[in-house]
């Protein structure tokens, strides 16, 4: 309802005024409860769901199957002994398997099952490479073990047989001596043996070169057999040198002595002792 109202007041000139009365105010409409609760567990369940699915769609999905292998060794390592298409053989049981699943323990346990794997460093590149780097064992000696040879590293471990006649040969070329134990192998025992084989080579270098085997007879006792001389020496670590050289001054007397020697033993300080074959003749001593 409108109207308009005058108001005239004496002695003043009319205005008119505008006059309307004001509506009702629309009621608003309540939401429902159950709406309000809806709302939120919509929410959570879409926070939930989403990324959900995304874990799903990545664990199923060919894009992260393993596709490639790639296979390279440590930076300065020694190489040789394994070659890459030997890892991938290893890991053949997991091409074409998800990626993101695949455990990098067993994977590097199925790697380092090769005895001439020292260690490997293994991680995954998303979504379908696998990246491989190895360092390869070191043989610096052949162990006699009884009647076989095996590969040995520094601290006088077996790494691997040697298979093959050839094989040997190729190990004894590239300068791998023959070293045994008298007893078990003990630390640092073959680093011992091959640092009086380096004593010997300063003295006698032919005598060194035509070794044939160390045997180790204690942590500071030795027993070498070289091709160059027709009995063995028995040393001792750090006086290899100077035995030698009084042992070289010795030999024409010794060999019109004894024609054929068992040993000559150069552990002593003030003596050499030779040991004759003939079991029936006394050790003979050569006086410093």
């Amino acid at each position: 309802m409108t109207g308009t109202v005058t108001v005239m007041p004496p002695g003043a000139n009319g205005r008119v005024l505008d006059f309307r009365r004001r509506g009702v105010p629309p009621r608003r409409k309540r939401k429902s409860l159950l709406v309000k609760l809806l709302k939120p567990l919509a929410v959570a369940v879409g926070l939930v769901a989403l990324p959900a699915g995304l874990v799903a769609w990545v664990l199923t999905a060919p894009r992260f199957e393993l596709r490639e292998v790639d296979v390279r060794p440590v930076k300065g390592a020694p190489t040789g002994r394994v070659s890459p298409d030997q890892v991938r053989q290893a890991l053949s049981a997991f091409q074409g398997k998800n990626l993101v699943r695949l455990s990098l323990a067993e994977a590097a346990a199925r790697v380092q099952s090769n005895p001439w794997i020292a260690s490997v460093e293994i991680a995954k590149e998303l979504p379908g490479r696998l990246r491989v780097r190895i360092a390869e064992r070191k043989p610096i000696a052949l162990l006699l073990a009884g009647s076989d040879l095996v590969y040995a590293d520094a601290d006088g471990r077996a790494i691997a047989p040697v298979a093959t006649p050839a094989e040997l040969e190729a190990a004894r070329r590239s300068g791998l001596l023959v070293v045994s134990f008298a007893r078990a192998p003990y630390p640092n025992g073959m680093a011992a043996a091959l640092k009086v084989a380096a004593e010997l080579g300063r003295v006698e270098p032919n005598w060194a070169a035509k070794l044939a085997q160390i045997e180790v007879l204690g942590e500071e006792d030795f027993r070498l057999r070289t091709d160059a001389l027709p009995f063995p020496l028995v040393v001792k670590d750090g006086e290899v040198g100077s035995k030698v050289r009084r042992l070289v001054t010795l030999l024409p007397e010794i060999s019109r002595r004894y024609p054929r020697i068992e040993a000559v033993d150069l552990r002593f300080s003030r003596r050499i002792v030779i040991q004759p074959a003939d079991s029936s003749s006394p050790p003979g001593e050569a006086g410093a």
